[in-house]
């Protein structure tokens, strides 16, 4: 029989590369020396000698804090150092140990088929002899003896994993002061987390890493790529240097990219962490990035729906904050006004203007909140809205805006928008409080009334004006419009009192009295005429409906049956109130007069001539609402509806028509 040796085991060296662990070892030791010589540099400096107030205190702050990260730097690299050179230098034992198994097997292997061959002679055919006894005891104490050296490489390779498992404890163990936790992939986290200690040194480091990121996040690839990307990068969106970058480096092409693809996540459950990344890359943002990514306000295409519910998903999602909110929102507002449905609500998503009042009412923001209220558009829009969800995310970024500095620019936006559609001839919208201007009428009238600055110089133009002036026009019948209401009228005429008396009229107070109580006969009249509005309004809607289903069907029908239903058909429509009469009663609302405003100016000013003035008070006042009352105009009642004239023309005799069959 053929006897041979068995085949040699595996002895292989370990895994991975000694010089690079010792090219390691060798930096993180540099490194220690480096840290510990700025250690030693720093700790004089931190009493800095001759440096007094602010200076000394950001300073003695910036020294302190480096001189911290630096000892917890040189603190974790010895200890990283030392460890890894420990396990450096068992490497290099179990290799040189391995180095030795392998040379023994090759020479015993070798020897043993020497003696192999000499005991067993030329191999003899299968079966035709038995092979000697020292042969078979050779081969079997090779085989031991390879079995045994398999054995201790075994255990050699498990004894360095082992001490590389300890080594690797040691190093997560060191990195934990900076952010390490021991995952793959956390070198960006331990760089932000350096860079916010020392802002000097992580301002470039947190460029780079924004850079890295925008890079990744409109690389070509799959849809797994980008998510990987997003996950990998959102948790540091928000910090300031790297936002920056970030969004420099997408610019509006990239940040309308990711605004689609977001806008194609919606509703699947996967857009919240790209959604979460924009809000908290985005906030704060301004300049040419963020203006070139505007949302048209009238372009029919589905893009643009699509980027109106990508932006609601970004102004849903954590860390949005106030002026990406107030800038999105003009633009949401700004198509809804324009295409006559709001933006960006589908398929059940949240309402993207609801979510930027939410992040505005959150914020405390009282300059974002003036942004998006600073246009009369948005007040017309928002105020139009019916709110069935309730409005107290407006009312709260209403009254903000009105604690702000520049809330004169959200109340003089208030009044053109309230006063829009109520001058004669014109087709504009009226608000009235069919919208969310009930609910919130309070916190309006709290802005206006807050802004003697604005009140006065709208009642002043009204009286001084010279040339017709259409804003101001506008901005008059919309106070005329705010004092609908008695109690916002008690309010505005507090805040009037208080300037006139204050001497903010100058020496046209006695008018700028008299236009104000012009103003109030203006917004009793016009309550009415709204009131009278509604009434027609609901009139016209009941005998619409009436007439498609009952009025015309009952024309059709002749003979005298025909006759019995026309006599009765009026009746009827008239005891169900869906004949289109509008049923309101009289104005009994107070009637000011010249007379009343003479009074005020008075009361307010005093009856002699105010400073300034050629007239006394009351006559100012007298010629203030004069003039005032004759740029208003008197309010008459709606015309007779075009329904009512339909009506009137009388429909054509079908009795001689010939019938089907007859």
């Amino acid at each position: 029989m053929t006897l041979l040796l068995p085949v040699p085991v595996a002895l292989p060296e370990p895994p991975g590369s000694p010089d690079a662990l010792g090219s390691v070892v060798e930096q993180l030791t540099s490194a220690g020396c480096a840290a510990g010589l700025t250690v030693h540099l720093l700790q004089p400096a931190v009493a800095l000698g001759g440096w007094q107030g602010a200076d000394a205190t950001v300073a003695a702050a910036e020294v302190g804090a480096a001189l911290a990260v630096a000892a917890d730097l040189h603190e974790a690299v010895t200890a990283a150092a030392a460890r890894l050179a420990d396990h450096h230098a068992l490497w290099l034992t179990v290799l040189a140990r391995v180095t030795s198994l392998r040379a023994d097997q090759r020479h015993r292997f070798a020897d043993a088929g020497a003696q192999l061959a000499a005991l067993v002679g030329i191999p003899l055919e299968s079966g035709s002899a038995a092979a000697p006894a020292e042969a078979v005891a050779l081969v079997r104490d090779v085989r031991e003896e390879d079995a045994d050296r398999g054995a201790e490489h075994r255990a050699l390779l498990e004894l360095l994993a082992e001490d590389a498992t300890v080594a690797a404890a040691v190093l997560v163990g060191v990195t934990r002061p900076f952010g390490g936790t021991g995952r793959p992939g956390v070198a960006a986290a331990v760089t932000v987390r350096l860079a916010v200690q020392l802002p000097a040194w992580g301002a470039e480091a947190l460029a780079a890493l924004g850079r890295q990121a925008a890079d990744q996040l409109t690389r070509p690839g799959s849809a797994e790529t980008l998510a990987t990307a997003v996950q990998r990068w959102r948790p540091y969106a928000s910090v300031p240097g790297f936002a920056d970058a970030l969004v420099g480096r997408l610019g509006g092409e990239g940040v309308t990219w990711l605004l689609s693809v977001l806008a194609g996540l919606a509703g699947t459950g996967e857009e919240e962490p790209l959604a979460a990344l924009l809000a908290g890359a985005l906030s704060g943002q301004g300049g040419a990035v963020l203006d070139a990514v505007r949302l048209s306000p009238d372009d029919p295409d589905g893009a643009a729906d699509d980027q109106a519910v990508a932006m609601g998903l970004v102004l849903a999602a954590p860390g949005a904050g106030s002026a990406l909110a107030a800038d999105w929102g003009r633009q949401l507002l700004g198509r809804e006004a324009a295409r006559g449905t709001p933006a960006g609500v589908r398929g059940g998503r949240p309402d993207p203007v609801e979510a930027a009042l939410a992040v505005l009412a959150r914020s405390g923001d009282a300059d974002a909140a003036v942004r998006l209220l600073d246009d009369p558009v948005a007040w017309t829009t928002l105020l139009s809205r019916p709110w069935p969800g309730g409005s107290d995310s407006l009312a709260a970024v209403v009254a903000l805006a009105a604690a702000g500095p520049e809330a004169g620019r959200a109340a003089r936006a208030a009044l053109l928008a309230l006063g829009e559609g109520l001058a004669p001839g014109s087709a504009g919208r009226v608000l009235d409080d069919a919208g969310a201007l009930a609910q919130v009428r309070g916190g309006v009238t709290d802005l206006v009334a807050g802004q003697p600055g604005v009140l006065l110089p709208v009642l002043d133009a009204a009286v001084t004006g010279g040339a017709p002036d259409a804003r101001a026009d506008t901005a008059l019948r919309g106070l005329g419009n705010l004092v609908t209401d008695a109690g916002s009228a008690g309010e505005v005429t507090a805040a009037v009192e208080a300037a006139l008396r204050a001497g903010a009229a100058g020496a046209f107070a006695g008018e700028v009295a008299g236009a104000h109580v012009a103003v109030l006969e203006y917004g009793e009249r016009l309550r009415y005429a709204l009131a009278w509005s509604h009434e027609q309004s609901r009139a016209v809607d009941a005998q619409m409906l009436w007439e498609l289903g009952v009025g015309q069907p009952l024309a059709l029908v002749r003979g005298r049956a025909g006759e019995l239903l026309d006599v009765i058909e009026a009746p009827v429509a008239d005891a169900l109130d869906v004949d289109g009469d509008v049923e309101i009663g009289p104005d009994t609302g107070r009637v000011h007069t010249a007379e009343e405003a003479a009074r005020f100016a008075g009361s307010v000013l005093g009856p002699g001539v105010v400073p300034g003035a050629t007239l006394p008070s009351g006559a100012a006042a007298r010629a203030g609402f004069g003039q005032t009352a004759d740029l208003l105009g008197r309010l008459a009642a709606p015309e007779e509806s075009l329904l009512d004239r339909v009506r009137d023309v009388p429909l054509p005799d079908l009795s001689s028509r010939p019938r089907r069959g007859g």
